[in-house]
């Protein structure tokens, strides 16, 4: 009797154990709660409340996607003001200042210098180079004549029969503005070569000297090189290739066409005399030679000489009855010049005159004649 008790007492001590394990993990998990220890009567039947737990809140559901907004381009950078081109000033108002002119950058090479002008005193100024086309006459001059003038600058210049002087030496009054000097012409033919050489002198300083060498044909003068020194300046060449066809100069890089009857510009003086003694038929007025002469600094142009016929030129004690001879500038920069060629001198120059744009004029005018 007494174990079956004891064995009913375990059996619902074990219950009651098993329960209080459900209710704790009913209450762990959160589903239900114990509401009060277990009743130590073991009459007693343990209750469970069971509690309602709250709903969950909704999680608030997602907005519907927006449409697609479009895409934005990315904002392109704003052009950025280009710099503006640097003000130059004039070439004069540079020198006046003291200064060099200067030379926009073009992201080249610099360019070589432009052919420079001849300065005040004593030899001409210089000519633009013979490709360059001339610009319209301020006079008005229609189209035609200035084409005229630049295609009798292109073309190659005719070739005269000539007959050159003796050996002779020229001394020369030398004037520009109110400066006055002296200036000797030397011409030395021989051997089939010639030299020919123009020193001229202010105040006993010599300011200018030229020299041409070449060979001597039957159509005159072939000059091979002339050369230019002006007081301080340095000197500069140019160089007739007749072989290679082409005229080079120490200065400039350009080069220009060599042509048959080329001469420089101090050749001139001899081949216009020769061709004059050799065709007096050309001393008549309106008569013309034509020769392209070509400067140290890169400079070639057609000198068309037009004759005036016989004039009377006053020299020093004497009155020499020369034919005058005029070359007429093409543009405002051109070079004009008037020459008096003497027949009893071998059709030398007794007095020149070379003046371009609103520079001084040179004059020569000769004083006496030695051989």
């Amino acid at each position: 009797m007494l174990a079956a008790g004891a064995e009913a007492r375990r059996a619902r001590a074990l219950a009651a154990l098993a329960l209080g394990v459900l209710v704790l993990h009913l209450w762990l998990i959160g589903g239900v709660a114990p509401d009060s220890a277990a009743p130590s009567s073991p009459a007693a039947t343990p209750t469970v409340q069971l509690r309602t737990l709250p709903a969950p809140l909704a999680e608030p559901s997602p907005p519907p996607p927006a449409a697609a907004a479009p895409r934005a381009e990315a904002p392109r950078p704003r052009p950025q003001p280009r710099p503006a081109a640097r003000e130059t000033l004039p070439p004069a108002a540079v020198a006046a200042a003291g200064g060099e002119p200067e030379q926009p950058f073009t992201g080249q090479a610099e360019p070589e210098p432009e052919p420079e002008r001849d300065p005040p005193l004593p030899a001409p100024p210089t000519e633009p180079a013979a490709s360059e086309a001339a610009p319209p006459r301020p006079d008005g001059a229609p189209a035609q004549a200035v084409a005229a003038a630049a295609g009798e600058a292109e073309a190659a210049p005719p070739l005269y029969a000539t007959r050159l002087p003796p050996p002779a030496t020229l001394r020369y009054e030398l004037r520009r503005g109110r400066l006055t000097g002296s200036g000797d012409l030397q011409w030395r033919p021989d051997a089939g070569r010639y030299r020919l050489r123009l020193e001229g002198a202010v105040v006993g300083l010599n300011v200018l000297t030229q020299e041409s060498t070449g060979t001597v044909e039957p159509h005159g003068l072939v000059p091979q090189r002339f050369t230019d020194q002006r007081a301080r300046r340095p000197m500069v060449a140019a160089n007739f290739e007749r072989e290679a066809g082409r005229i080079r100069f120490s200065g400039p890089s350009h080069e220009l066409p060599w042509q048959p009857g080329v001469q420089d510009r101090l050749s001139w003086m001899v081949q216009l005399a020769a061709v004059a003694q050799a065709e007096p038929q050309r001393l008549a007025a309106g008569e013309r030679i034509v020769l392209q002469v070509v400067g140290a600094r890169g400079d070639g142009s057609a000198w068309a000489f037009t004759s005036l016929g016989p004039d009377s030129v006053a020299l020093f004690g004497e009155r020499v009855d020369a034919v005058r001879f005029v070359r007429e500038p093409r543009h405002a920069h051109d070079t004009r010049v008037e020459v008096w060629l003497d027949p009893a001198r071998h059709h030398l120059p007794v007095r020149a005159t070379l003046a371009s744009g609103e520079a001084e004029t040179l004059e020569l005018r000769l004083r006496e004649m030695l051989p």
